[in-house]
């Protein structure tokens, strides 16, 4: 059991009064809800000193000093990647005693500032925050038939075995190595399958295998064949076409290709900024996708592609619609950041 808190100075002067005005020890405890032994005490105690107040706490005095332990946060904050043992040593260079690692973190933690993996993000340079900061200027306004009208595409990589993404299994300490518990591996991921897919508001388009490197005269193949009957079936004329700036993408035969249909009144471009994966929806349902995929477990590229067709065709329209429905927040928060990277779990 924890050690109880102790009494206030106001109920220790409730106890003295009730006390001089001749009441019992029983009554007191009865009346204030405090044990009799505490009430006894604190009468010992104020017959003894004629005080309520709290006794000098004497206890093991901090090894930091304050300006020692401002300094350690700011220099961590100063180099996020500065390890406690690397604050120490330089700490420890002017001191007569060596402080430990542990109140090292001690004091980070007071300081609320925890070791964590850092998130992995594309470079921004300023006119990349720049594009992205008009990109959310121009959609801010949309209205959700504007976002309904937009065709999403994207291309994405799947390994048979191998993943990036940490897999969780509950286990005792024992169970580590069960078959069920481990993740199997293989030299070089034993495959991979690259995908072209898009949706809409009204729902998905077109899944394409990709077989060996994609070039611009695939892509160009994948737009004309896949990428705009897809946008015709789920919007009609006039849909919006986004697509990231992938070389290919952005290659002259393609973009020809775009203003082609952009001037008979098929579609129309929306000008995407570059190192913005965390803004195009596709890539959540990607992952989405991947989750399903791992469920099935597949063995080979051909049970693979198989497993992201079934799950592909398996994407509930309510998922379709939550992503969307980031789209406005998104906008929002690329403003409010001026351009920069935010944490999409708040969006």
């Amino acid at each position: 059991m924890g050690k109880s808190k102790g009494l206030s100075v106001v109920e220790r002067t409730k106890i003295t009064t009730l006390y001089e005005e001749m009441n019992s020890v029983r009554l007191i405890s009865k009346k204030l809800g405090i044990p009799r032994s505490t009430v006894h005490d604190t009468i010992a105690r104020y017959q003894e000193t004629g005080l309520n107040d709290d006794r000098r706490r004497i206890g093991r005095p901090k090894a930091t000093s304050a300006a020692e332990r401002k300094y350690v946060v700011l220099m961590s904050k100063r180099n996020r990647r500065l390890t406690a043992p690397e604050i120490r040593a330089n700490l420890n260079s002017s001191r007569l005693k060596d402080l430990s690692v542990s109140t090292v973190k001690r004091v980070l933690r007071s300081g609320n500032l925890f070791g964590r993996v850092a998130v992995r993000k594309p470079l921004l340079r300023p006119s990349n925050r720049l594009k992205r900061l008009h990109w959310g200027q121009t959609h801010i306004n949309w209205t959700s038939d504007d976002w309904s009208s937009v065709l999403w595409t994207d291309e994405s990589k799947f390994q048979v075995f191998g993943q990036n993404r940490r897999v969780y299994v509950r286990r005792s300490a024992e169970e580590k190595m069960l078959p069920v518990c481990v993740v199997p591996t293989v030299k070089h991921g034993g495959g991979s399958i690259n995908v072209w897919g898009c949706f809409s508001e009204a729902g998905l388009g077109d899944l394409v295998r990709i077989d060996g490197i994609m070039k611009k005269e695939d892509y160009r193949k994948i737009l004309q064949t896949n990428a705009i009957p897809s946008g015709l079936r789920l919007n009609g004329p006039g849909f919006v076409l986004m697509q990231d700036n992938d070389p290919k993408h952005t290659s002259k035969l393609c973009q020809s290709f775009i203003r082609e249909k952009e001037n008979s009144g098929t579609l129309k471009y929306m000008v995407w900024p570059s190192q913005s994966p965390d803004l195009n929806p596709i890539e959540l349902l990607w992952d989405e996708l991947d989750r399903e995929v791992r469920k099935i477990c597949p063995t080979s590229k051909e049970s693979l592609w198989n497993a992201l067709k079934a799950s592909w065709n398996a994407i509930r329209p309510e998922t379709i619609q939550n992503l969307l429905l980031r789209m406005p927040r998104l906008a929002r928060k690329v403003i409010e950041t001026r351009g920069h990277f935010f944490d999409e779990n708040t969006v």
